[in-house]
C-alpha cells in the first residue's frame, strides 16, 4: 500500500466511479453531505449516483426522508433521520461555542430553546423570520452560522427543510418522529461514538486518527476510548510514518486502480473536508487555491484521479457557463470529456450549457 493507492481507494470509496444505488444510502454511507451551500450539497449527491435529478430530491425532502441537521464541526448537512441519535449522543453534551456566545450577548440560551420547542411544536413549518421575531433585537447575532438553531439540532428539537438556494423553513422532530424529547432521548444508543468511528473508517478509509479528528471536530479524548473499542476490528498500515486504518470488508484492493472518469466536483465536495492532511491529494502549490481562507473550499476538476484545476459557474436565466482555473494545460481530449461532464451537470441543474471558458 501506498499514497497512490490509498488516493485512489478513498475516491472509490467515497461513490465516485462506484455509485451509490440510492440517495438514502449515499447520504448514510458518507454519514452526511454539507450542506450549508444547499446547491454544492446536491452536485455531491449527483456525482455519486447513476441517475439523479431534481425531482427525486425533492420526494426525499418532502417524504422527510433527507433532512438538514448540524452535526460534525457543527456545521450544516443533509442527513437521514436516523443519524439524528448519533449526532445528539455525541455532540450534545459538548459545550459549543454557541453557549458561549449567548452568555456574552446576556441571552438565556435554555429559555430561548424551550420557546423554540414550543413554537416548533405549534405548526407543521415554522419560517426563519418567526424564528427571528423570537429572538428580537439580537436575531441577526443569534443565528450567525447557524448559532442557535445549532443547539436545537443537536438536542433534538429542530431540523432544517432542505431547500434551494438557501434555507427558508423549519421544523419541529416530532412532525417526523412522534416521541417525546425524554423518550426519544432515552433510546440514543450510548455507543454511537463506536459506529460512528468504524463508519467514518469504512467509508472514508484508509484514513488516520487525525482524519477523523478533523473530520469530525471532536477533540482526541471524545474518541480514543472509543477507538481502542473498535480498533481490532480495523485493518492497519503504516504509509510515509502514518498509521492508516479501514475496515477489512471496505478494503477492496482493486480499487488502488485508477478509475478513468471526468468530475466537477462541487465545493465542499466530501473528498475535500473529511481529512486532515491535504497533500494526499493536492500538490502543496496548489492547496491555497482548493483550502482558501475562513474554511472556504473551492470546486475541483478531477481528472482520472487527478485534481487538474477549480471551476466556478454563472447562472443567467436558462444558462450556465462553466470557468475552468487550470493548473497546467489541458489536453483538447481532456476538454472534450470536460464538456461531456458539464452537459451533464448543467442538465442535472436544469440550466442549459451557455459554454466552458479556460483560464
Amino acid at each position: 500500500m501506498d499514497l497512490v493507492s490509498i488516493k485512489n481507494i478513498r475516491i472509490a470509496n467515497s461513490g465516485l466511479g462506484n455509485a451509490f444505488g440510492s440517495v438514502n444510502e449515499c447520504v448514510e454511507a458518507l454519514i452526511g453531505i454539507q450542506a450549508q451551500y444547499q446547491q454544492f450539497g446536491e452536485i455531491s449527491l449527483f456525482h455519486r449516483l447513476g441517475e439523479l435529478d431534481k425531482d427525486i430530491l425533492k420526494g426525499k425532502y418532502d417524504d422527510n426522508e433527507i433532512i438538514k441537521l448540524w452535526g460534525q464541526r457543527t456545521t450544516v448537512h443533509l442527513y437521514i433521520p436516523e443519524d439524528w441519535k448519533n449526532l445528539s449522543a455525541i455532540y450534545a453534551p459538548r459545550r459549543t461555542w454557541v453557549r458561549k456566545h449567548c452568555e456574552e450577548l446576556g441571552v438565556d440560551l435554555d429559555l430561548l430553546l424551550e420557546q423554540m420547542d414550543s413554537l416548533g411544536k405549534s405548526k407543521r413549518f415554522v419560517p426563519k423570520e418567526e424564528l427571528a421575531d423570537l429572538m428580537g433585537d439580537q436575531a441577526k447575532k443569534l443565528m450567525t452560522w447557524g448559532g442557535v438553531l445549532i443547539e436545537a439540532s443537536l438536542r433534538g428539537q429542530i431540523y432544517a427543510v432542505p431547500e434551494s438556494p438557501k434555507t427558508r423553513f423549519y421544523a419541529h422532530r416530532e412532525w417526523i418522529d412522534d416521541a417525546s424529547l425524554a423518550t426519544w432521548q432515552a433510546s440514543i444508543d450510548k455507543s454511537a461514538i463506536d459506529r460512528f468511528l468504524y463508519r467514518y473508517f469504512s467509508c472514508y478509509g484508509p484514513a488516520t486518527l487525525d482524519d477523523f479528528k478533523h473530520w469530525s471536530g471532536l477533540p482526541n479524548y471524545a474518541f480514543l476510548d472509543a477507538f481502542k473499542r473498535i480498533e481490532e476490528n480495523l485493518e492497519r498500515f503504516e504509509v510515509a510514518r502514518k498509521m492508516y486504518y479501514i475496515p477489512e470488508e471496505a478494503l477492496y484492493l482493486e480499487r488502488q486502480n485508477v478509475i478513468s472518469q471526468v468530475k466537477l466536483l462541487g465545493k465542499f465536495d466530501p473528498l475535500f473536508v473529511s481529512y486532515a492532511d491535504k497533500g494526499w491529494f493536492a500538490d502543496a502549490m496548489y492547496q491555497k487555491e482548493i483550502w482558501r481562507t475562513a474554511g472556504h473550499i473551492e470546486a475541483v476538476i478531477l481528472i482520472d484521479g487527478e485534481i487538474r484545476g477549480t471551476w466556478r459557474y454563472l447562472i443567467k436565466g436558462t444558462k450556465i457557463q462553466f470557468t475552468c482555473y487550470c493548473f497546467s494545460r489541458i489536453s483538447v481530449r481532456d476538454r472534450k470529456r470536460i464538456a461531456l461532464e458539464a452537459e451533464r451537470l448543467a442538465l442535472f441543474l436544469q440550466k442549459d450549457l451557455a459554454g466552458i471558458k479556460y483560464e
